[in-house]
């Protein structure tokens, strides 16, 4: 058992560009360390390709979970020099890309596919819960920030043509806005600050692929 835990723990992390120098086991949690392949990296300024190294930091992300382990890569992330005498960065850290990662990220790539699916089917808390189950601790949070990414993925949809306009509360009693969806599509496309009629015609104007409108009764939109 031990054997074939070993073997699915190195072969978690078998990401190209991805070099894996060690692994420790505390406490039920899995934590590999490791670098990026590649020699050198461009600055991201004047895309001058440097293997000057400065310095070195770590960075903790989070990966799929093993065997019902949390598993966490610890990644050396080097920072170069420039070598452009007129390029005014003098360092800069190598970018990561998936599948190892994202900038600012804090997940390996590959665990977004889960965390969107898990986010679409559940939501915010549930969708945290279940993630708790299935040894990745992520919040609702971060469950509801993946959800309000876009997929990247995704082919962007067409401009919307069939688009129902209605009024919603921000403060019910105080305060109302104005909410677009695209009927053909069933998405909110746009949440407009308020529901006057300069607001929407403005709106409109931006839009002017827009062909049908479903819309109440109210004066405001009918002017607009």
């Amino acid at each position: 058992h031990t054997s074939m835990a070993s073997k699915a723990w190195d072969s978690s992390l078998q990401l190209p560009g991805l070099i894996v120098e060690s692994r420790t086991v505390i406490d039920g949690i899995v934590e590999m360390s490791g670098r990026l392949a590649a020699v050198g990296a461009n600055c991201p300024d004047c895309a001058m390709p440097s293997t000057s190294l400065h310095s070195r930091y770590d960075r903790m992300l989070s990966d799929l979970p093993v065997s019902g382990s949390i598993v966490r890569l610890r990644l050396s992330v080097r920072r170069f020099r420039c070598t452009h005498t007129l390029c005014p960065r003098r360092t800069f850290s190598e970018p990561l890309a998936p599948p190892v990662g994202r900038r600012y990220g804090r997940r390996v790539g590959r665990c977004d596919a889960l965390v969107r699916a898990v986010a679409v089917a559940l939501g915010g808390r549930p969708g945290s819960r279940m993630m708790a189950r299935l040894s990745a601790p992520w919040s609702r949070d971060t469950m509801l920030r993946v959800l309000r990414r876009s997929d990247p993925a995704s082919v962007p949809p067409p401009p919307a043509r069939v688009v129902g306009i209605d009024d919603f509360a921000w403060r019910r009693g105080h305060s109302y806005g104005s909410i677009a969806v695209d009927l053909e599509r069933r998405e909110v496309i746009d949440l407009l600050p308020d529901r006057q009629r300069d607001t929407v015609i403005a709106w409109l104007r931006q839009n002017p692929q827009v062909e049908i409108i479903c819309r109440d009764r109210g004066p405001g939109y009918g002017a607009a």
